[in-house]
């Protein structure tokens, strides 16, 4: 197959264990497998009402152990359990609800998935990726790559496809990152610094995907993050303390830190970096370390 030539198929039968095939989405070389754990969930929620003293277990073998099959062929995965992104929703009737309004939108984000994954490998190709979608509340909708080669989507009723789009390409900057990139692990062992130009590249990834986003969020007009806040960042961007790039992305009022303001200054620095340096190609500076994509962009001067 030519690097031009774009397939989608979807499987039909169900394995063993119950779970929906994945869908086959093919970009050149590339190929990605896209699993939808809809049905899982309203089994799980069934079986949880009848179930609640053991919920965690039933939530463990009907989603997690499932998930863990299909994301890591060698056995491996179990590590990652006790994330908090893999509790079980403490509301069934919420997530029912949940399920019920998603039944309708499913084959749009299906759609926007796939045209997402086929138009950002065009522009950075990679290596086989696995995708996995599981419903979610509108407070807990967003993405993770969680490593090189799996990629987790959370999708509620009120996201657009457009928005599904964006946290697509977002995310699959992130596995090709740590897939040849310079980012190679979690951010606990990363600097203070390597985590927010991670999240700048990200976006910046995304928005040559897609241009019209809107970045609102990210923006500094109203000047949020401050002079001071700046200069806090630069002081403590060596830093690997996990509670100093806490303070940077959920906020910390008595430091004046506002929430995100890690991927404001991440958006700042690598937009302020692309300007000077226009020429360079994503996998150039993919490859670019944090120092250098700073030192590039003359933040701070």
């Amino acid at each position: 197959m030519s690097p031009t030539e774009q397939t989608a198929t979807a499987e039909t039968t169900d394995d063993a264990a119950g779970q929906q095939a994945p869908a086959i989405v093919e970009a050149g070389d590339q190929q990605f497998k896209i699993f939808s754990y809809h049905e899982a969930f309203s089994q799980y929620v069934a079986l949880a009402k009848e179930e609640q003293d053991s919920r965690d277990l039933v939530y463990s073998e009907m989603i997690f152990q499932p998930f863990r099959q299909n994301a890591f062929h060698d056995g491996g995965g179990s590590e990652f359990e006790d994330l908090g992104v893999f509790n079980p929703p403490q509301n069934g009737l919420s997530m029912q609800s949940t399920l019920d309004a998603l039944a309708g939108k499913n084959e749009d984000f299906q759609s926007a998935i796939e045209k997402a994954l086929i138009k950002s490998a065009e522009l950075l190709p990679g290596g086989d990726k696995t995708v996995h979608i599981f419903p979610a509340t509108p407070a807990d909708g967003s993405g993770m790559a969680l490593n090189a080669e799996v990629m987790i989507l959370w999708v509620h009723p009120t996201l657009s496809a457009e928005e599904l789009e964006q946290t697509v390409a977002h995310e699959y900057f992130h596995l090709i990152d740590m897939e040849k990139g310079v980012f190679e692990s979690a951010t606990a062992d990363s600097t203070l610094l390597e985590a927010t130009i991670m999240e700048g590249k990200a976006v910046a990834f995304a928005l040559l995907n897609y241009p019209e986003t809107d970045l609102s969020w990210l923006s500094n007009e109203d000047g949020k993050v401050t002079e001071q806040v700046h200069n806090l960042f630069l002081e403590q961007k060596d830093s690997y303390d996990l509670q100093v790039w806490g303070d940077f992305l959920n906020g910390n009022p008595a430091k004046g830190i506002p929430p995100y303001a890690n991927y404001i200054i991440g958006h700042e620095i690598m937009q302020s970096f692309l300007l000077n340096h226009p020429g360079l190609s994503v996998d150039e500076w993919l490859k670019m370390t944090a120092e250098e994509i700073l030192q590039g962009s003359g933040y701070g001067e």
